[in-house]
């Protein structure tokens, strides 16, 4: 009962603060939303304010200035249900602006993924990117629940309730990149829907066969104290061999991956990364046929001090049936007709496909032609380039731009990764929405601090 006057009394005089937002009330005040930003940045419980960060920066300014200014500190309020309350404000005035921005891009496009969190709660995470100023911005869009049992059309209906919410139109919307939706991404006239890079689980590829083989010996002790009828692999050469060439393959392999990964990625980039790994796989495969394992370091050493054993055969024929696989998932090239959009200088519509109609054509030659422009051309990212270029041919900057929209999930999963950390079992009685604190942890745009306290003060003061 005590706690819950203490609390009671924290936010009465939080609100009591907002009121009169003068001198040291106000610095306060926006203290507590800078800490609370910082706190969901930071995806820790939100008790971590007061029972960690307040207690800390009394200390140090303490030690640092003097006792006076100690005591000052203190009046900053930093309770679980205050730092709730100005992750909510904050998000609110976040997505408002986002919102005003993709309203006034002439295009945006969609990157979305679901997944059941440790709640069992199903989670629809949707990223946007579009154009404010002079350049392409990545950002959350919303994160919405499901049915448990969720399927394509209750994602997009969960989509299209937002867009009808928001004031948000379809038909501005250039591209979709997904998993749960691959077979209904055509809605609405998205261009672009193959999914280029997404995998559920990449435990393999994130260095566990590398462990499994470094810790080989105790793994070997470990099942043979068991006595299982698996402890005899690991005494046996060709095995440890075998072992050895899958920890180098994932590592290369996870290499590509993380490659793959990062903000403003575009098709061109993750189309030449995995035609150099597709090379580079055929290139091995020869090379394993020819006995040259020396690509791959562990496996190296363990033929070198093993030289009995044979497994390049082997080797080979798995790298070529890698190879199969990555053809057979990469069927068609991406960037094929589509260079000009990379270097509009060196592909001519009369000898190259380049897939436009006639009058783009025509612009396409235009814009070859203009020795400014391409003295621009490099500088900048091919988004904020054709941005550039939309001023004089705002059609075949549409066209360029409808070509360049998410390549990957990585930013879906980046945002489940934070959705793990911050709605753990023990954290998922916050009271600020989950999606409040994953859009002040990723948004990159901020929060409108004074505009928020004045709007708060407005809304008390009545």
């Amino acid at each position: 009962m005590e706690k819950f006057l203490k609390r009671k009394n924290e936010v009465q005089s939080y609100r009591r603060s907002i009121v009169s937002l003068t001198g040291d009330a106000k610095c306060a005040l926006k203290a507590s939303y800078l800490v609370a930003r910082r706190v969901a940045q930071s995806k820790k419980a939100f008790t971590i304010a007061e029972e960690l960060v307040l207690p800390a920066a009394v200390d140090m300014c303490r030690e640092m200035i003097d006792e006076a200014a100690a005591k000052k500190l203190k009046t900053i309020p930093l309770s679980n249900d205050i730092v709730s309350h100005c992750i909510a404000d904050m998000a609110s005035d976040i997505e408002q602006q986002l919102l005003g921005r993709i309203r006034k891009s002439p295009f945006f496009s969609l990157q979305l993924d679901e997944l059941t969190d440790v709640t069992n709660v199903s989670l629809l995470l949707v990223f946007v990117r579009y154009r404010w100023d002079s350049s392409l911005q990545e950002d959350i869009l919303f994160c919405g629940e499901l049915p448990t049992r969720a399927t394509a059309e209750e994602c997009f209906r969960c989509m299209d309730n937002y867009f009808t919410e928001n004031g948000l139109d379809w038909q501005n919307c250039v591209g979709v990149r997904c998993l749960i939706l691959r077979d209904g991404c055509h809605w609405h006239g998205t261009d672009h829907v193959q999914l280029l890079y997404h995998s559920e689980v990449r435990w393999l590829s994130r260095g566990l066969v590398k462990e499994v083989f470094e810790l080989r010996k105790e793994v070997f002790s470990f099942l043979t104290d068991r006595k299982s009828p698996l402890a005899h692999h690991y005494t046996n050469a060709t095995f440890i061999a075998k072992l050895a060439y899958l920890s180098d393959i994932f590592s290369l392999l996870n290499q590509l991956n993380i490659s793959l990964q990062g903000r403003n990625s575009n098709i061109f980039f993750v189309a030449d990364k995995v035609q150099a790994f597709q090379r580079k796989l055929s290139l091995w495969s020869k090379r394993a046929h020819e006995e040259r394992l020396d690509m791959f370091p562990l496996l190296s050493d363990i033929l070198e001090s093993s030289p009995q054993v044979k497994i390049s055969h082997s080797v080979s024929q798995h790298l070529s049936q890698l190879a199969e696989k990555f053809a057979e998932y990469f069927p068609e090239d991406p960037r094929e007709g589509h260079m000009w959009v990379v270097d509009p200088f060196s592909v001519y519509p009369t000898e190259n496909d380049v897939a436009l109609p006639s009058h783009l054509e025509s612009q396409l030659l235009e814009v070859s032609t203009d020795s400014t422009l391409k003295g621009q051309w490099g500088k900048l990212d091919l988004g904020s380039v054709w941005i550039v270029v939309s001023k004089e041919y705002p059609l075949l900057a549409l066209r360029a731009v409808k070509v360049l929209p998410f390549t990957t999930t990585y930013l879906c999963e980046s945002g489940f990764s934070t959705v793990a950390t911050t709605k753990t079992k023990a954290c998922s009685r916050l009271r600020a929405s989950l999606e409040a604190t994953l859009r002040v942890s990723l948004s990159p745009i901020p929060p409108r601090l004074d505009l928020i306290m004045s709007k708060r003060q407005a809304q008390v003061s009545h």
